[in-house]
């Protein structure tokens, strides 16, 4: 008889023991890093030569929550993976759900977005089915937020609500999270009067946090943070005094900039700026030095470029332009040593208007950064819609599996009928033999009988286990980092020692830099300084056109109504005919194939009508009015109250033809 070498957990008292032994010391925040990670790592390795039990399963989702809380992203992926290998070979629909999550979490923290999304897809079908509607809510949150980070504020205030729909009362933190992150979504939107209602339901339930243990700081805290975005929009709308209230707002919850020197400095930068941009030049530039120098000690290099690039505004407010160059030159170069793709194009349109001697230069950079996130925004909007799209045909390939083996059982089923038909003829054909060959005979019968009933219970025990099978080959593993940081965050909060309070604060910052580094890019998507007042639109929409370039040597051309005034155009409506613009052309060099291809606006009456043509192969718009691209069209058509009609011939070409009324 083979014997298994793999020791059992839960029946080694002993190894049990030393694993319990080393897990504790890998839990014990009092300890070294270095040697948590240690502990952690013999706990690990002992317990690959265990069986595969409930006990060890339990132990390794220990392990994946302490190396998460030490910022051991690979380790707690790799053990996120072993724990939805082990669960997915017992039938642990449980353990299978974790490891999901784990290893989306820890995906998250390494900026894999979109495996992190995958993980999370996977992870949503396996926990509606275990029917644990919190989990289910926490990982929704978390798509939400990476459909935010992306810029997809209209996908990530739909995962929003579809989330605070599932927590109830008992989970205030939650419900808090999910209005703060659809009023950002809101506010992404520019829907600032929503946004502010969202706001202040998350205030509200802030007030509900200390029935469930967190501290009167972090209550406080996360006013001050929720009065900082209320500001935010306010200033986003030009409601000045409202703004610069809920910054005196945050500043007053916020009491000591110790609580949170990061966020301290934020708001205070905020402040400054909104007085700046109300002509309340009291007490400046010294609150933007006193932000800037804040942000400078904690090496917060985005609050740095933030407060450096705003000074250099303020400096031209004030008519010194060697100044504002230089704090703008000063920013720029800080933005691209970390890569904020967005503070530098924000420097580069500002150097372009002040800097005359390098002003082409700049000029040149910043239409080039402009095209580089345009291409970054499409491609992740469809490696997203590609996960989604995936998912979802491996689901609907498992269901035809499912009914492929139902029908191979069937046949199963038919054949032993069959067979016990046989059976039955030749018992009645045997019936007048010797009595002795009937009792031999009946003797066989039960014995057949009872492999029957066996045969059957093996059919239904594989069929069960084939299900099951086919269930855990749904979903492809997806963990989240934010679930174990959060884990600790929750539990540090329930104690207000010191000690406590310093690895709080540890995590909180780590959480605020990785948050820093992603919204760079998402916040450069929905701001368009490119389409204020003093811009040549125009002249834009013209450059936009003839400087396209593809691999079919199409030639642009635009045909602008030159009667046109732009100036009195609102900016959400070039903002909108510039991207729809945009689009198409990006469509014509991706598929067209074209000679030629024209953009023409011209007005008639109070009505603009935007033509774009070209002669190449065309496309069967039934079919890709489904995709992203056309979706993008419509929504930004409704967007500014236009109609939009797309006529495509295969071989013949695409014509695009939008209407807007206009009252200029």
């Amino acid at each position: 008889m083979a014997v298994s070498c793999k020791k059992t957990a839960s029946q080694d008292i002993d190894a049990q023991n030393e694993v319990e032994a080393l897990l504790k010391q890998g839990e014990n925040h009092a300890l070294s890093n270095k040697f948590r990670t240690k502990y952690l790592d013999s706990a690990y390795t002992i317990l690959s030569d265990y069986k595969n039990d409930s006990v060890t399963r339990l132990y390794y989702r220990r392990a994946a929550v302490a190396y998460f809380g030490l910022s051991k992203y690979n380790a707690s992926l790799k053990t996120g993976k072993t724990i939805y290998s082990l669960g997915k070979k017992a039938g642990d629909t449980v353990s299978m759900a974790k490891g999901l999550y784990f290893s989306a979490l820890s995906h998250y923290q390494k900026n894999n977005n979109d495996t992190a999304f995958a993980y999370y897809q996977a992870a949503e079908k396996l926990y509606e089915k275990l029917d644990d509607k919190i989990t289910l809510g926490e990982i929704i949150l978390y798509k939400a937020y990476i459909y935010y980070h992306m810029g997809e504020f209209v996908y990530c205030e739909s995962e929003g609500t579809k989330a605070l729909k599932l927590f109830d009362d008992n989970y205030p933190f939650e419900k808090y999270d999910c209005n703060n992150l659809i009023a950002l979504a809101l506010d992404g939107q520019d829907n600032g009067a929503e946004a502010i209602k969202y706001y202040e339901r998350a205030l509200e339930q802030i007030d509900n946090l200390g029935k469930v243990g967190y501290t009167e700081v972090f209550r406080n805290t996360s006013k001050a943070l929720c009065y900082n975005n209320m500001g935010l929009v306010y200033r986003k709308s030009g409601q000045y005094d409202k703004a610069i209230q809920m910054f005196n707002d945050a500043l007053r919850y916020l009491r000591s900039k110790d609580e949170d020197p990061l966020l301290y400095a934020k708001i205070l930068n905020n402040l400054a700026y909104v007085n700046f941009k109300a002509g309340n030049n009291k007490n400046l530039p010294m609150l933007f030095f006193n932000a800037l120098a804040i942000r400078d000690s904690l090496n917060n290099l985005e609050g740095v470029v933030n407060s450096t690039y705003n000074l250099g505004e303020y400096y031209l407010g004030q008519k010194d332009t060697v100044k504002a160059v230089t704090y703008v030159t000063r920013a720029y170069q800080k933005a691209k040593q970390i890569k904020s793709h967005y503070d530098i194009r924000n420097s580069l349109k500002l150097l372009s208007d002040i800097d005359k001697k390098r002003s082409v230069y700049y000029a040149d950079r910043y239409v080039t950064v402009t095209d580089s996130l345009a291409e970054i925004t499409l491609k992740n909007r469809e490696k997203f819609a590609r996960v989604a799209y995936e998912t979802d045909r491996l689901q609907d390939e498992n269901l035809e599996l499912t009914r492929k083996n139902t029908y191979i059982i069937g046949a199963a089923l038919v054949v032993v009928l069959f067979g016990v038909a046989i059976f039955i003829i030749f018992y009645l054909n045997s019936r007048n033999k010797e009595l002795v060959l009937l009792q031999e005979q009946q003797k066989a019968n039960e014995e057949i009988y009872q492999l029957m009933f066996e045969q059957q219970g093996n059919i239904d025990s594989a069929r069960a286990e084939e299900k099951n099978r086919i269930a855990m080959e749904l979903h492809d593993g997806i963990l989240n980092n934010i679930y174990a940081v959060r884990l600790n965050l929750e539990f540090s909060n329930r104690k207000t020692d010191d000690e406590t309070i310093v690895l709080r604060k540890g995590y909180i910052k780590e959480l605020q830099q990785v948050e820093g580094e992603i919204r760079a890019v998402s916040h450069n998507l929905s701001r368009n300084t490119i389409f204020n007042q003093n811009t040549d639109f125009a002249g834009v929409l013209s450059y936009l056109v003839t400087s396209q370039k593809n691999n079919f040597d199409t030639r642009f051309k635009p045909y602008l109504d030159k009667d046109i005034n732009w100036n009195a155009a609102p900016g959400t409506l070039k903002i909108n005919l510039y991207r729809i613009i945009q689009e198409a052309l990006q469509n014509i060099n991706k598929y067209s194939q074209a000679d030629n291809a024209t953009v023409e606006i011209i007005q008639e009456g109070n009505v603009l009508i935007l033509t774009i043509t070209d002669d190449g192969v065309g496309f069967d718009a039934s079919v890709a009015s489904s995709g992203i691209g056309m979706k993008n069209l419509r929504q930004r058509s409704v967007t500014i109250g236009a109609t939009i009609n797309v006529v495509s011939v295969p071989d013949e070409g695409t014509t695009i033809t939008l209407k807007v009324p206009v009252d200029f």
